[in-house]
C-alpha cells in the first residue's frame, strides 16, 4: 500500500528515514544532473540535490514531470521546462516529488517531479548545508590558536590568515563529499585537527620534550592550504580545475613556498612546516609525495586522519532508524560504522 503524501516538506535526513513505497515531497538544490539511457534506450537521469541537512542521490526516469514554475504569477497549469532548462539545472532550487522504492535490497528515491523554482524566492544560498559552528566563533578559535604561538610562526600565520585568504578559507568546503562537504567546513575541519593536534603534542612532551608545539599548530592550520584553489561554493561544493589535476597537497605546498618566502619565514621553519604538508596523508597510496618523517608531521597527519574518520562515523549513523545499529557500508572508510549505546529503542532512563 503507498503511503500518502506528507503535506509537510521534508529535508534529505528525513528521507533518508521513509521506508519503501513512502512518498515524499521537498525542496533542494541540483548538486548534479547526468542524462543517461537504460536498456531500452530511453531516457533516465541520475541526481544529486543538496540541503542543509546533506546530500540525496536519486534517479529520475522518462515518464516524470519537468515544471517551471519560476514564473511567481503563474496561476495556471505550469509550462515543462525545455531540454536546455532541464540540462541548466545545476545550483538552482528546485522542488521535488518522489516515491522510495526497494531495488535489489536496497532503498531507492525515484524524483517524478521536477519543478524549477523562483530562485529569487528560494535562493540556492539558503539550501546550502554549513557548518553548526557560527563563521565567527570559528574566526575567533582561529585567532586565539595564532595567538598563542610564538612570535615568529605568530606573525607568519597571521599573514597567511589575512584578506582575502582568510576569507576564502572560512568560505570553503573541506571536500566535495566524505568529509566537511560544506560552507565553512575547512576552517571547521582545520581547527579541530589543530587542537587535536595540540592536545596529542602535549601529551608527548614529557617524553619527546623536542617537540615543537608551534610547528604542530603551524602545519595543523596550514596542511589543507592548498583547497582553498581546489574547491567552490558554487552554490553546492565543487572541484575546480586546478583541484582536479594538481590536489590540493600540492597547490599548498606552492602557495606555502610563496607567502614564506615574502614573509622571510627561517629556512629551518620553512622546511620543517612544509614537510607536514606534504606528508599529512600519512601514505603515498593516499597522495602523500612523502610518509611524515618528524614527530610533529606524524602528530598532524595522525590528528588529520582521526577528524576524517570520526566525521565518516558521524555522517554514517546520523540517518540510522531507531532499530539499526550497523551503517551501510562507508566505501571512503572502507568499513560498516556501529552506533553503539542502545538508543531509542531499548528504552533508557
Amino acid at each position: 500500500m503507498t503511503t500518502s503524501p506528507s503535506s509537510r516538506l521534508l529535508n534529505t535526513s528525513e528521507l533518508k528515514r521513509l521506508a519503501a513505497a513512502d512518498v515524499f515531497k521537498g525542496i533542494f538544490v541540483v548538486k548534479s544532473l547526468i542524462k543517461k539511457t537504460d536498456k531500452n534506450g530511453r531516457p533516465y537521469w541520475e541526481i544529486t540535490v543538496s540541503d542543509t541537512a546533506g546530500d540525496l542521490g536519486a534517479k529520475i526516469w522518462s515518464d516524470a514531470g519537468w515544471w517551471d514554475r519560476s514564473n511567481l504569477e503563474l496561476e495556471n497549469k505550469p509550462d515543462m521546462l525545455t531540454d536546455a532548462q532541464v540540462m541548466d539545472l545545476k545550483g538552482k532550487t528546485v522542488g521535488i516529488t518522489g516515491k522510495v522504492a526497494d531495488f535489489r535490497g536496497q532503498l531507492q528515491y525515484n524524483f517524478n517531479g521536477i519543478s524549477l523554482l523562483n530562485q529569487s524566492k528560494f535562493p540556492p544560498a539558503s539550501f546550502v548545508a554549513h557548518s553548526d559552528v557560527p563563521l565567527p566563533v570559528l574566526l575567533q578559535r582561529l585567532e586565539s590558536i595564532i595567538e598563542g604561538c610564538g612570535l615568529e610562526i605568530r606573525n607568519f600565520l597571521k599573514f597567511v590568515f589575512s584578506g582575502e585568504r582568510v576569507r576564502a578559507f572560512g568560505d570553503a568546503p573541506a571536500a566535495v563529499s566524505n568529509h566537511h562537504a560544506y560552507a565553512h567546513g575547512l576552517l571547521e575541519h582545520t581547527l579541530t585537527v589543530t587542537e587535536c593536534a595540540k592536545i596529542i603534542a602535549a601529551a608527548y612532551r614529557d617524553s619527546y620534550p623536542s617537540i615543537d608545539v608551534d610547528i604542530v599548530v603551524a602545519g595543523a592550520l596550514l596542511h589543507d592550504l592548498g583547497k582553498i584553489e581546489s574547491y567552490s561554493m558554487s552554490p553546492t561544493p565543487e572541484i575546480t580545475l586546478a583541484g582536479a589535476v594538481l590536489d590540493h597537497i600540492a597547490l599548498g605546498y606552492s602557495t606555502y613556498v610563496r607567502l614564506a618566502g615574502e614573509a622571510g619565514l627561517s629556512d629551518s621553519l620553512r622546511m620543517q612546516i612544509g614537510h607536514i604538508l606534504l606528508s599529512h596523508h600519512g601514505q603515498k597510496e593516499f597522495g602523500s609525495p612523502v610518509l611524515p618523517a618528524t614527530p610533529e608531521a606524524l602528530i598532524v597527519s595522525s590528528a588529520d586522519e582521526l577528524d576524517f574518520r570520526l566525521f565518516c562515523w558521524k555522517d554514517a549513523v546520523k540517518d540510522l532508524a531507531p532499530n539499526q545499529d550497523i551503517s551501510l557500508y562507508h566505501f571512503a572508510a572502507q568499513r560498516r560504522f556501529w552506533r553503539t549505546g542502545g538508543g531509542e529503542e531499548k528504552g533508557e532512563g
